[in-house]
Order: structure tokens, then sequence, then C-alpha cells
């Protein structure tokens, strides 16, 4: 019984070894393996990937790695040696190979319950024959021959059948206290009974699998060498979102905070340090996937995770607001921020005007995974600023259209309420004195513990100053309205066509009833050609827009006009403010 013992212990470290070499990969020379080195995130769902990985070049100098990205961007897929050989060239390829998966099911025979159940108390009932003892653990196809059956061919054990014997198939064995380890046939084996038997069977199946397999050619002089080789890429499924919290405080000042969620639907990151960008990558190919991928297209993770959540940050991207930066003021341009961090090294000096990097330590991000990260809080000066927008718009039907902000009503209805209330804005203007460019994001703004709005604050360079809107003042109350001062039937003829000259003359109504002095911005806009503007107004008048005449031909004849006054109501105060305006219909 002693022999029996030392033949199980031997053939279990034997299994254990080898299926622990294989795991490890130590029989696969040249094999690279892969860490993240440095993760360049942007806003609009796209990620630079710097990785790197030590290997000893084979015996041609090759090495390789089964970690293919199937999503790298056309053009953006590089590698090379930090030192030694230079990179001859790369190779992509799918390998057919054999690989050991587990599977999962319920125990339909008696040996099969022996062997998900080691270290259970059993009793097992063989033809004529029952025995009870403890489970023994033993690997699959260990090689043994059973030392007790029904049968003289198998009724003692023989060392020199050791692995001589798997048409016996399955071995189980047991530990009985009156007679050692008993190795069993499983075949021989009619019932099983004991307490609280597990029936779930696990057992190890070779398959053969599809993989991608990437080979770096460093030429015969790196054969046994090693390597030390990066590899960069820029790839989808990963990106930031910038939200901001802003405390008003009295006295003209407030507290701006950033914080950067992550969402990862790429892949495991750890412990790699994350830069994420302020600006705008201009990646013409980003659709389009890198043959060394072995995709037909870019398979964006972001998309598919979360398509209604990519859907809606669309309008968060730098691409759309760096063209709408929103009520942006002056400040200096992106040519004079020499304190700007520079971009990442990846090889040589890099420096660019275009992008701001905010630096994270580093950190783990599984896939799947939402992150939160502080970046900055900063003191802001604050001024109120209650603004007023009106467009006004005309079509040949002389049914003129006023719409303030999203608001529209027909001046031209049959209702005898010909004065239109407007809305008034109470905006929060935000000076720019920090050292870090305000990128697009939402804003929390507060007042204590009270929330006062959600907005969205638009991209704003250091210097510069942007309004923030909070709710409508319905405190300040404003009225538009137009009257008609002159008509001149066929006062101009073109094309064929003959038109009449109509001037109107519109008033704006201001009433301050708070106890504060209120300042004001208001806007005009309107088709025709404005004159005899009060209160200071400025005019800018402009070629036509076809948005003023509802796409009518009538526009082509007219020109654009814009006022804007900038006051300030007293408490108590009323003022009217008024326009002439000039147009052919």
């Amino acid at each position: 019984m002693r022999h029996i013992m030392v033949w199980i212990l031997a053939a279990l470290l034997s299994a254990c070894v080898a299926e622990g070499a294989e795991r490890k990969g130590e029989a696969r020379p040249g094999a690279l393996s892969l860490e993240t080195e440095r993760v360049v995130v942007f806003k609009d769902g796209y990620a630079l990937l710097v990785k790197r990985a030590e290997a000893v070049a084979d015996s041609r100098g090759v090495t390789f790695m089964d970690e293919v990205p199937d999503s790298a961007v056309l053009g953006t897929f590089w590698a090379w040696s930090d030192r030694g050989p230079t990179l001859r060239s790369l190779r992509a390829e799918w390998r057919e190979q054999e690989v050991e998966q587990e599977v999962r099911g319920t125990c339909t025979d008696p040996a099969s319950i022996l062997e998900a159940n080691p270290g259970k108390r059993v009793t097992v009932e063989l033809e004529g024959a029952t025995m009870t003892g403890t489970v023994v653990a033993i690997p699959r196809h260990a090689g043994l021959v059973p030392t007790e059956t029904l049968s003289s061919r198998s009724a003692s054990f023989d060392p020199t059948l050791f692995g001589a014997a798997p048409s016996l198939g399955q071995m189980v064995a047991l530990s009985v206290p009156e007679r050692g380890t008993v190795v069993l046939a499983g075949k021989d084996i009619r019932r099983v009974s004991g307490q609280e038997l597990s029936l779930e069977c696990k057992r190890k199946v070779r398959i053969t699998e599809r993989r991608k397999r990437l080979s770096l050619d460093f030429g015969s002089e790196a054969a046994g060498k090693a390597l030390s080789v990066r590899i960069v890429y820029f790839t989808p499924g990963l990106r930031w979102i910038p939200t901001y919290r802003f405390e008003a405080q009295k006295g003209g000042q407030g507290a701006l905070a950033l914080q950067a969620e992550l969402l990862n639907e790429l892949e495991d990151i750890q412990g790699a340090p994350f830069d994420l960008v302020v600006g705008v990558p201009n990646f013409r190919f980003r659709d389009v996937a890198s043959p060394l991928s072995l995709e037909g297209m870019v398979r964006n993770a972001l998309a598919q995770a979360s398509p209604s959540l990519m859907g809606s940050m669309n309008s968060l991207s730098n691409a759309m607001f760096s063209q709408s930066p929103g009520e942006w003021q002056g400040g200096r341009n992106g040519a004079e921020e020499s304190s700007a961090p520079r971009i990442p090294d990846f090889g040589g000096p890099a420096e660019s005007p275009d992008f701001f990097i905010h630096p994270l330590a580093k950190m783990d991000l599984p896939k799947g995974a939402r992150a939160v990260v502080p970046l900055w809080s900063e003191d802001v000066k604050t001024r109120d600023l209650y603004t007023l927008d009106v467009r006004v718009g005309r079509n040949e039907n002389d049914s003129d259209t006023v719409q303030y902000g999203n608001s529209k009503s027909s001046m031209g209805s049959p209702s005898p309420l010909r004065l239109a209330r407007a809305e008034v804005w109470h905006q929060l203007e935000l000076k720019n004195a920090t050292q870090y460019p305000w990128t697009t994001g939402p804003v929390l703004v507060m007042r204590g513990q009270v929330p006062q709005a959600q907005e969205l604050l638009t991209y704003t360079g250091r210097g510069g100053d942007t309004l923030v809107p909070l709710t409508v003042a319905t405190d300040v109350r404003a009225l538009h309205e137009e009257v008609e001062l002159e008509r001149k039937q066929d006062a101009l003829k073109s094309n064929r066509s003959s038109y009449a000259l109509i001037r109107k003359k519109g008033t704006i109504t201001l009433t301050n009833p708070r106890a504060e002095r209120t300042p004001l911005r208001i806007r005009l806009s309107t088709g025709g050609k404005a004159q005899e503007v009060s209160g200071g107004g400025q005019v800018k008048v402009d070629d036509f827009r076809p948005e003023d005449w509802g796409g009518s031909g009538l526009a082509a004849v007219n020109s654009h006009s814009e006022i804007e006054w900038t006051l300030t109501l007293e408490p108590g105060e009323r003022k009217t403010l008024t326009y002439e305006v000039g147009f052919w219909r």
C-alpha cells in the first residue's frame, strides 16, 4: 500500500508541474508579455495606449504576442525596440492551436460523483462488495490501474503497468482505514452514497481555437537577445467626461471644481498613469481599423456598451464645442499660452498649444468599470448679468414672429395681446484667471446646500470669460413690440418682381422692481436695416440671412441687422429702448 501512495503522489506532482509550465508559458521562446505603460484619454471615446514588453528573441530573432488589439485605428499602430536591433517587420495572422477548456455539468455516473467530491466520506458499492472511505483527489489520465476489482486481472497493483491501461477508463481512489489507499476502475462501481455530495462535474477538454498573433522580426542578429519593445496605438473604447461644480459666494466670488468621470469598455488596465486631454484630436481614419488588427472596421466598444450614453454625450465632444465656445469674451489666444504642459513624450520632444493635459497618478481601471477623479478646485471671480435675446422673423404674409431664447409667439396672431412678454435670463459671468483652460462639460451651480441650476459650461481659454445660464428672472420684466410707420408700394423692382418698402418702429420696455442694481445686456436680431437706435445701442448690419425670412425668396433683397444694448437699471427704474428698421417685402 505504501508503494501505491508513492505512485499516486508522483502522478499528482507530475500533472501539477506540467499544468503550471503550460499556464506560465515557459516553453514559448520569444513570447512578449505586455503591460500598459500609459493611457492618453480623449473626451470623444478614443484613447492612445502605450504598452511595453520584455522578451528574449527566439533563434530567428523573432518575438510575438497574442494580445493583438482588435480596434487599432489605421496608421496609428507603431512598434519599436528601445535598445538593440531595429525592428524589421510586423506580421499579423490567425493561428489555430489546441487549448484546454473547463466544462461544467451534472455528474451522471458514480465515478464522476466521486471525482467531484474529494475529501468526502462515501460508501462505494461494487459487484458483490462494499467499502467505506474518504475520496482521494487524483488528476484525470494520471496513468493508474485499479488495485481493487472483482476480476483477477487487476486484483493487485503492478508498477510496471503505470500508464499502460487507458482502456480501463476513469480511475478513482479511496482512503479506507483498514486497507490504505485503494484505486478503483470507474466502470466497476455500481453505486455511491454519502452525505452532502456535490453533483456538479468539472471536466477539462481540449478544443481547437483560432487566435490572433502579432510577430515582430528583429533579424537573426537579435537571436537569443533580451529586447525591450514598445507598442503604441489609437483605439476606441475609453473616454473621460468633465463635470463641474460651482459654489456661488457673496461679493462676486465663487469656487469652481472639476472632476473627471472615466468610462472603460476597452480592456483591463492595471497600475498605469492616465493623461486626460483637453483638445480636439484630428484622426481622419478613426473609423477604419488597421490591417494589423485583422478586423474589417473599428468596433467602438463604448458605442456598443452604452449607445444612449454615447449619443447624448456627442454634444460634449471637443470637436463640436471647439467651434461653438459659447459666450467667450476675449482673453489670450492659444499661441500665448506658453505655460501649457507638454504633450506626452512618446519617443521625441513634442509640444502643442492646442492641447492641455491633466495627468493622473497610476490607477487600476478594469474593463466595464467607471471611476471619478477630482482634478482641481479654484477660486473664480463672478458677476451677475441679466440678458434678453430677441429674434424677429419676417415673411411675405405680413405675419412677423418674435422669438425669445427658445420660446416663440406670433405678433401677427388674432389675439388682442399685441405685446409679447420677453424672458430675461439671470446668468453668471465667470472669469477664467486659473492656470487651466475650461473644457466643455455640465456644471452644477450651488449656493450653500441649495442647488441653483445645472447647465453647460462651454470651452473657455485662460484669461477669457463665459456665461452660465441660471434661470428666468421673473422679477425683471421686459416688453417688446413693433408698429408700422410707413409702407411704400412698388418702391423696388428686381428680377421682374416688385417690392414694397416697409418701415417699423420697435420698443423694448424694461422694468426693475428689485431693490438692487441690475446689469442688463439686450441683443436683438432682425431682417432688414436697423437705424435710429436709442439708449446707446450698437448696430451691426450684415448680408441677408435666410432664417430671417423663413426661407422665402424675399430675403435676397434685404440685409440683416443686430443691435446690442448694455445698461444698468437702478432699483425701481423703468427704461424704454427704441429702434427703427426698414425692409423690402
